[in-house]
């Protein structure tokens, strides 16, 4: 039973499901990309809005008579005021932590590296910090200012806090924007890359157009530009639309050649038949009863050798090879032979004394080699001998494996050799029976199992058949 072959996803699926994996994948991390972008964007935006607070604050702190003055700028107010949504809270301290202006119940003051950064007469730099204050989360910033005056110096601390929300809702702005950016170029994008996979597999689409528009019967080449990706398949194609046509070329002249060679001794054997009926004389109609016997043999024979055929041409497409042992096979078969050939007063002599086993089809095998013995016999003269040899013939460092079929008939001219494997040819002078198919079938089997058929004429007279077979790695010999 032949093979179904599986259907696999097509490639238009394929490259679409993998083009949108991409693009998703990209886009996805886009969109990560542009969320930490835009969160970090407008926590250093709103942070300067934070420090430049601070700073107006801290430049309106000063020192008089060793007492520290506050005048905060409205300014400071007011740039705080940008984010209408957000609430603000500062405290303005003394290096003792006390609490000179502003709320008093500032959380998570960071007074230790404040403190530290004064004790080590450090450049104050700012630190910013969140924490929950009053129900909301609030982002501050902690600012030193070192004051002098003569001989005194005091440092105070500016805490300025504001709530998250202008910060927060300036992020979600850039991430919609993104978002809205990425969803467009998606479509976009998926939308070219769809045409372009339509463009790239439309020569595929016109191959098939090509062959459906067609006839069964036509097998000329397809005539179809592609590009030069698809020019292998269509190559094969088009070889494998050639090897078809010259298959039913060849099966058409078998079987119009096969039916003349069958009706032929049929249409014989009922002119013979009848002819026997009306013949009299008693001598006259056994000689056409013995004509009807030999035209007979001659259909039975055709018959089946084209069954035989018919046979070997289905195991050629179906049966596997194994191990066969071409010395066992030969013997096998001059033995089947040996009794028939005796009938025809001619003997067969196995002279090869060589071992070979190749990988083929035993019974391909021995069919090929009981039309080349049994061709042999029959144009061997009464008393002749047919002798078939294995050899195994080493060249450098090839080795081959030869049978020879030797007869001592009358040979085969050597402008017919060529002409001899032709189905049903025969000489004009060949006058012995024959279905014409044998030697044809023979070259088939050798083919079959990468075989050489070479025909040389025998000394003093006769034809010498060699089928030469290549030593393969898995036979011994």
């Amino acid at each position: 039973m032949a093979k179904t072959a599986k259907t696999t996803p097509s490639i238009r699926r394929q490259l679409i499901l993998m083009v949108a994996t991409v693009l998703i994948v990209i886009n996805a991390l886009a969109l990560w990309s542009v969320h930490i972008y835009a969160n970090r964007s407008a926590k250093e935006s709103y942070d300067r809005l934070l420090y430049g607070s601070a700073l107006q604050m801290a430049e309106n702190i000063t020192l008089l008579d060793a007492k520290v003055f506050i005048d905060l700028p409205v300014s400071a107010f007011e740039t705080l005021a940008l984010s209408t949504a957000d609430r603000a809270f500062y405290a303005i301290m003394d290096s003792q932590s006390r609490v000179l202006t502003g709320y008093k119940d500032l959380p998570s003051v960071p007074f230790a590296p404040l403190q530290r950064q004064s004790a080590e007469k450090e450049k104050f730099t700012p630190m910013y910090y969140e924490t929950s204050y009053r129900g909301e989360n609030v982002r501050f910033i902690a600012l030193g200012k070192r004051l002098l005056e003569a001989d005194n110096v005091n440092d105070v601390f500016i805490i300025v806090g504001q709530t998250l929300g202008a910060r927060r809702a300036a992020a979600a702005e850039i991430s919609q924007m993104a978002l809205q950016f990425v969803t467009v170029f998606f479509f976009i994008t998926l939308s070219l890359l769809l045409f372009v996979i339509w463009r790239v597999l439309r020569p595929l689409q016109a191959i098939k157009q090509a062959i459906m528009a067609r006839s069964p019967l036509e097998l000329s080449p397809l005539e179809t530009n592609v590009p030069s990706e698809i020019a292998p398949l269509l190559k094969s194609i088009n070889y494998f639309m050639a090897q078809l046509q010259n298959t039913l070329s060849r099966l058409k002249r078998f079987t119009a050649e096969a039916a003349h060679q069958i009706r032929t001794p049929l249409a014989g054997l009922n002119s013979q038949a009848q002819n026997a009926i009306d013949e009299s004389d008693d001598t006259l109609r056994q000689k056409q009863l013995q004509h009807i016997l030999e035209s007979s043999k001659v259909l039975t024979n055709t018959v089946n050798q084209l069954l035989n055929r018919a046979t070997l041409t289905h195991r050629f497409q179906s049966h596997p090879f194994s191990p066969v042992s071409l010395e066992q096979v030969t013997k096998d078969t001059c033995r089947e032979l040996v009794v028939w050939a005796l009938d025809q007063q001619v003997e067969i002599a196995y002279v090869g004394d060589s071992h070979a086993t190749i990988n083929g089809d035993e019974f391909a095998l021995k069919q090929m080699l009981q039309n080349i013995i049994e061709n042999a016999i029959k144009y061997s003269p009464k008393g002749g001998t047919v002798e078939v040899e294995l050899m195994v013939v080493k060249a450098l460092s090839e080795a081959s494996i030869v049978l020879q079929i030797r007869d001592q008939g009358v040979g085969v001219p050597d402008q017919d050799k060529e002409h001899i494997f032709e189905y049903f040819y025969r000489r004009p002078d060949n006058f012995a029976s024959g279905s014409g198919i044998g030697l044809s079938i023979a070259k088939e089997v050798a083919e079959h199992h990468q075989a050489r058929f070479h025909l040389k004429d025998n000394q003093p007279t006769g034809l010498i058949v060699e089928v030469i077979f290549a030593a393969q790695n898995g036979g011994a010999l």
